[in-house]
């Protein structure tokens, strides 16, 4: 009788405090990841009605803009639809502490790493972008910097579906050429080398449950 009080205790203890999960998420390297100039990205999560929440991870090029002779602002449209959505993060806390914890150089074969994730369904988005990536539709003349136009991958998830299946991000579209609006547009004519920067955006969680702090 002590034992099951115990763990009724527990079960109310722990859905009164929620939990968390460790997920991986991982990003395999395409054809045209190119180790010598690596795409920017970025990884988020929103709420199902499309409001930010967090950062998850972005290039360091991509979070400080930083880019070579480019403008103070950065070069937007290399990322638009992050930039958009994570304004309301940068204007929570200074960038610094917002963001350095998260970036990195852009790695050469892909990347892994671990988050804690919460029992409310996200909308897991990750945008990716490489410069200089020119074809016959996307040309110097008419696109600028970027070349193509980022690609943007997205996917609901949730500690439930996570627990037992890998949960792959879908393509959602692209964003815009030029950076003034963080709209996913569904128009991909002339996409080529840029659906093959990735070949895979995956989440995947473990059956290890972390209490909440």
């Amino acid at each position: 009788m002590k034992k099951i009080s115990f763990m009724l205790m527990a079960f109310i203890f722990l859905s009164v405090l929620g939990y968390s999960q460790s997920v991986t998420v991982s990003v395999g390297a395409g054809e045209h990841w190119k180790e010598k100039m690596g795409p920017q990205f970025a990884i988020w999560l929103e709420n199902e009605d499309g409001s930010f929440v967090r950062t998850l991870y972005v290039t360091n090029k991509a979070s400080k803009r930083s880019f070579i002779f480019c403008p103070k602002e950065g070069r937007p449209e290399s990322l638009p639809v992050w930039y958009f959505a994570s304004k309301s993060e940068s204007s929570k806390t200074s960038k610094k502490d917002s963001l350095d914890a998260v970036s990195s150089a852009t790695p050469k074969g892909g990347v892994v790493f671990p988050i804690e994730l919460d029992e409310c369904p996200y909308v897991i988005k990750a945008e990716f972008n490489t410069s200089f990536d020119y074809n016959e539709y996307y040309t110097k003349k008419n696109s600028g910097v970027n070349g193509q136009p980022s690609v943007v991958y997205s996917a609901l998830i949730s500690l439930d579906k996570l627990s037992s299946d890998e949960v792959r991000l879908e393509f959602a579209g692209t964003g815009s050429l030029d950076g003034k609006d963080g709209n996913i547009h569904k128009n991909t004519n002339g996409l080529t080398t840029a659906k093959e920067i990735v070949k895979l955006v995956a989440v995947k969680g473990d059956k290890s449950l972390v209490v909440k702090k």
